[in-house]
């Protein structure tokens, strides 16, 4: 960690520029993926000048060993490729890249910074900032209260205090940016969805479908209990990757593992599905955020059964797609995956009535005006 801080620091420098307006530099490690720059995207085509820094090789569950980042199209050569410490960890990692000098070439009238304030990436580029004269702002998406390290719960506090802006990607983490010291702007911002071809009402069994990663805070462990108790004929389709793989492989002729599904292809596991299953557990130290997977379901006109647990009641509330069980419950989701089997006609029109309602709040243009009014209510002289 140590390591990790002196790297961040010294990527820093304090050159003082004069700004344009309508110029955004936007620091992401999300947006390795092309899919995650919709957004920004959707935002240059409205006229706003946005420019991303991204590191320029990334890791995950599903590529430990490590990919190259992409570019959506539309932003042509607006993104800024950078070397990172830490590669795949999202609060611990730091650019090895002098941040002021990335910022006096782009000469933004402001700074996102797409991290959670309690990240290294948040203090290193919020300093750069500061130094330059520059507002900036964090996400938050973090929803737990949780206990974190002192010298770490200091930098987030007086990071927060400093922000001008909080994108929040629920209420709930809305609440806890004021929690935590914020006393600039503090507005939701969710994350947004591209909008999708409704999907026919599937024929043959009756199918749940699960997408994510194959870890026990998101549930899947339930649900694989819950379909060795259920009584009718269905089946489980999951496609993700992780330390549960060997769990799923083992689960019985009714579970198909179809293994990490790129995400240009996650809307053909979708239209697979009656009904999608987003069974998370809270743990002490995490609980469900936003829940993309919810919305993009939702988008391709599939409910959703979920547990009652972080943000998931939020955003199943707002689209009313969905039934919402009690956690670390296999025997509530069976219940439910049994009651929506056996009213397939209603299952399906559910999800269709909660589509126009979901592009309504988390479509990519929605999304997409919500923070370009944040921006421009920043960057405003």
């Amino acid at each position: 960690m140590k390591g990790v801080l002196r790297a961040a620091r010294a990527g820093c420098d304090d050159t003082d520029v004069a700004r344009t307006a309508r110029t955004v530099a936007v620091v992401s490690h999300a947006c390795v993926l092309p899919a995650n720059q919709r957004v920004y995207a959707e935002l240059a085509s409205r006229g706003v000048d946005v420019h991303l820094v991204v590191p320029r090789r990334w890791s995950s569950e599903y590529a430990p060993e490590g990919f190259d980042a992409g570019v959506d199209p539309e932003l042509g050569g607006k993104v800024t490729f950078a070397g990172v410490l830490g590669r795949g960890r999202p609060q611990r990692h730091a650019y090895l890249a002098a941040c002021g000098s990335i910022l006096a070439r782009i000469d933004p009238s402001v700074v996102f910074i797409e991290e959670e304030p309690f990240s290294v990436a948040a203090l290193q580029w919020s300093r750069a900032a500061r130094r330059r004269g520059l507002p900036f702002g964090v996400q938050l998406a973090e929803t737990l209260d949780r206990r974190l390290p002192a010298v770490v719960r200091r930098w987030c506090h007086d990071l927060l205090a400093r922000a001008a802006f909080v994108a929040a990607r629920s209420p709930a983490a809305a609440a806890l940016a004021t929690t935590w010291g914020a006393t600039g702007l503090v507005e939701v911002v969710p994350h947004g969805v591209d909008a999708a071809d409704e999907r026919p009402m599937p024929d043959g069994t009756f199918t749940v479908g699960f997408v994510g990663r194959l870890a026990p805070e998101k549930g899947i462990e339930d649900l694989l209990d819950a379909f060795q108790s259920l009584a009718i004929d269905a089946r489980l389709v999951v496609a993700g990757d992780g330390p549960l793989r060997d769990r799923v492989r083992r689960a019985g002729e009714r579970v198909q593992l179809l293994g990490a599904v790129p995400h240009a292809s996650v809307g053909d596991v979708y239209a697979m599905a009656d009904l999608t299953c987003v069974p998370s557990r809270t743990t002490g130290t995490w609980e469900e955020q936003f829940g993309r997977v919810l919305v993009e379901s939702l988008a391709h006109g599939v409910p959703v059964l979920a547990t009652s647990t972080g943000s998931i009641p939020w955003v199943v509330g707002t689209t009313g797609g969905g039934i919402l069980v009690p956690e670390r419950d296999p025997a509530a989701l069976a219940r439910a995956i049994t009651e929506r089997a056996a009213d397939r006609v209603g299952t399906a029109a559910l999800g269709h009535d909660a589509r126009p309602r979901a592009l309504a709040s988390f479509s990519m243009p929605v999304v997409a005006t919500r923070f370009d009014e944040l921006l421009a209510r920043v960057s405003s002289p």
